[in-house]
């Protein structure tokens, strides 16, 4: 387990069935309950256990002496909100996680996830966290568990905000487990209504990499498209569509990094797919200009590493200039 982990799990996890003993190595934060009653009486504590009905807060108590504590038992349906102590390390997890953080965050889903719905818990913020992380991954099964949490976290989520990017991961997760059909006739309707620019440039996202998938899918199933006049004009259409659909969050988003870097990859790859090496290299470049501290930049530099001199000494942006500069002598 990440040692970051160590840090910050409370007695809440404890609860859960972790190792007791993590709990001993710093001092017990204070949650505080809120009732839904006429005066929204807070009662502060350790939430150490939670399930469909109820909520277990071990407060403590005067008779006994220093230390001494009890616990005690809060109908769910009489909780309005619980307000956690604040997590420095829990932030910064979420903030900014890796692959290598994906154990750590099954950890911490697992022992949030009966507290979704419950106002102020960060339970849907760990979801969508770890489940955009598993689908990073690019692993099969890993996707399937990550359009499970992301459903799960739309459906039951208490807040707008949370279920937006939920639903937006699970038309992701729906086209790596194989649904693209579904979730791009769910994102053309998004496209089309969504005032929202996130969930715009989100659905524009899912058409390009079902537009790109279908690219990939047609030549190899006519690997003679060029001679084919049947083929070819379907073929051109999925690859400008494609990169039309990447580039849409850089051109109108473009101090977005993370879409932006985002979607300038999938234009790298879309060019490295058409063989244009000169037009990959060229918006590699970009990424490692506009967005280099992104996890883009880091693959875009990987790619430029793998080519030689000759073809890293082309600029087209350079040749278009030159092609395009006026003719001085004609003028003379």
């Amino acid at each position: 387990m990440n040692r970051r982990i160590f840090s910050f799990v409370s007695g809440f996890i404890v609860a859960l069935g972790l190792s007791a003993a993590l709990h001993a190595q710093k001092p017990p934060a204070v949650d505080t309950v809120f009732l839904n009653d006429a005066s929204k009486t807070a009662r502060s504590g350790r939430v150490t256990n939670v399930d469909k009905t109820q909520v277990r807060l071990e407060v403590p108590v005067a008779a006994g002496g220093a230390g001494s504590k009890m616990s005690v038992s809060i109908p769910r349906a009489q909780i309005d909100r619980i307000e956690f102590a604040r997590s420095e390390s829990m932030d910064e997890l979420l903030k900014d996680p890796d692959l290598a953080d994906i154990p750590e965050l099954s950890v911490l889903w697992k022992a949030w996830q009966p507290l979704l719905d419950l106002p102020k818990s960060p339970a849907a913020r760990i979801g969508n966290t770890y489940a955009l992380l598993l689908l990073r991954s690019g692993e099969a099964s890993r996707a399937q568990e990550a359009l499970e949490i992301f459903t799960n976290v739309e459906k039951q989520g208490w807040d707008e905000n949370s279920q937006k990017i939920a639903r937006q991961g699970r038309l992701r997760a729906m086209v790596a487990t194989g649904n693209a059909a579904s979730a791009v006739s769910e994102a053309e309707i998004l496209a089309v209504e969504s005032e929202d620019p996130e969930v715009l440039v989100e659905a524009k996202f899912i058409l390009a990499e079902a537009a790109r998938t279908a690219l990939v899918k047609l030549e190899s199933d006519n690997p003679r498209w060029t001679e084919d006049i049947n083929v070819r004009p379907e073929r051109e259409r999925l690859y400008h569509e494609a990169l039309e659909l990447y580039l849409y969050p850089y051109l109108f988003f473009g101090s977005d990094e993370s879409t932006a870097s985002r979607g300038l990859w999938g234009v790298i790859t879309v060019h490295r797919f058409n063989n244009d090496i000169p037009s990959a290299i060229e918006a590699s470049r970009d990424m490692l200009r506009l967005y280099p501290q992104t996890p883009f930049a880091r693959q875009a530099g990987e790619f430029l590493a793998t080519l030689s001199e000759d073809q890293l000494k082309q600029d087209t942006e350079k040749e278009a200039q030159y092609e395009n500069a006026p003719d001085t002598k004609s003028q003379n």
